[in-house]
């Protein structure tokens, strides 16, 4: 009895310590509202530029300019930041949901693992658009399939 106990404590210890792994690059790209948001990035960049040259216009010095663009410049990465910030945190959610229908106890990146491992890819996906209340996209599923 003392052996079986032992035996079923290690499996259950294992199956508890299972290591998964995401390649979080598709992932960010294959977010489902990626292209609206980057569409948006674009056109605050490009809303930001026009600003900022019609207000360099209006100055004198080097100087005035160069702080202007930094200017411009930290808003943009704020934007860009925020934008990020929006996707990656939803990608990181969804991967939690996942790695705990799953029980997985560790999430790495793909390019961490060199052997073994679960890939939740294809799963945090699926997830992600079932959130959206979508499919996904047959080009998406093809490219996981490769």
């Amino acid at each position: 009895m003392l052996i079986l106990t032992m035996v079923l404590s290690s499996s259950a210890a294992a199956a508890a310590a299972a290591i998964g792994y995401v390649d979080f690059e598709f992932l960010f790209y294959s977010h489902p509202e990626y292209e609206t948001k980057n569409r948006e990035l674009q056109e605050s960049a490009e809303k930001l530029y026009n600003e900022a040259q019609a207000e360099a216009e209006k100055l004198e010095t080097q100087e005035e300019i160069d702080e202007l663009a930094a200017r411009y410049e930290r808003q943009f990465e704020e934007i860009e930041n925020d934008v990020r910030i929006t996707l990656i945190s939803f990608i990181l959610e969804i991967i939690e949901q996942v790695a705990a229908e799953q029980e997985i106890s560790v999430v790495l990146p793909e390019s961490s693992i060199i052997y073994g491992g679960i890939n939740l890819t294809a799963p945090v996906i699926e997830a992600m658009y079932k959130a959206y209340g979508i499919s996904v996209p047959s080009a998406i599923r093809d490219l996981l399939q490769q």
